[in-house]
């Protein structure tokens, strides 16, 4: 909007002719016509005289002209420069956090998608463990194993025995993990343990990987449209 607009515009809203704002203001009318259809370059004086005929001061009758028309037609006005100047600052500072806001979100998408797909977050491998029992103290941790146990020094036949014997304690305990603990474990249980044995691991689906990939590309391509609406604006 330009100087002559904003004023035509509240002297319409006023309901006021051209000769009655001119008395108010305290200038020629024919001056007003000049400033009405911008065939005038106002003096401030003359810009706070038109202002306060409609109880305004200077800043708020210039609040809604265009930031070009303000340059071109009122940028000698000292008042008027520092207000220019305040809006370019007001801008740059705007486009510096939009910036990196948007620079911000495309980091954050990509570091998202990289570690969803890594499973640096979200695991997307579970692991089995068994245990095929309780272990005594003075046991080994492989005491349930079917095969003479090194270990130990068994022989074939005191393997047997022990196999046998181990037959009336078997009380199996499957475990499924998100996080590789090794080739076995020990859990403590009240006096004696269980040893977990790696017996599988599979590939498994996860939702929170799938929507951290999703999340991870909207912010990617909402920081490009903000990158690039940034740069059109500069």
């Amino acid at each position: 909007m330009k100087l002559g607009e904003r004023i035509k515009q509240l002297r319409n809203d006023a309901e006021l002719t051209q000769p009655e704002l001119a008395v108010k203001a305290g200038i020629e009318q024919s001056y007003l016509s000049k400033l009405e259809n911008d065939k005038s370059t106002p003096s401030y004086e003359i810009l706070t005289k038109v202002a306060g005929a409609f109880d305004l001061d200077v800043m708020a009758l210039t609040a809604t002209l265009d930031p070009q028309h303000l340059q071109s037609q009122l940028g000698h006005i000292p008042e008027i420069a520092i207000k220019l100047d305040a809006q370019r600052e007001a801008k740059k500072a705007k486009l510096r956090r939009g910036y990196i806001m948007a620079s911000f979100a495309i980091v954050l998408g990509i570091a998202l998608v990289i570690m969803s797909n890594s499973g640096a977050i979200f695991s997307n491998t579970v692991y089995q463990y068994h245990s095929m029992g309780l272990i005594n103290k003075g046991e080994v941790n492989r005491w349930f194993l079917t095969h003479p146990l090194s270990e130990l020094g068994e022989t074939r036949e005191q393997s047997k025995v022990r196999i046998a014997a181990n037959i009336k304690r078997i009380n199996e305990d499957i475990l499924l993990i998100a996080h590789y603990k090794g080739d076995g474990f020990v859990k403590p249980v009240n006096e004696q343990r269980r040893y977990y044995r790696l017996t599988n691991q599979k590939e498994v689906d996860s939702l929170w990987r799938d929507l951290s990939a999703v999340l991870g590309m909207m912010l990617c391509i909402g920081g490009g449209f903000g990158l690039s609406y940034v740069f059109k604006l500069m």
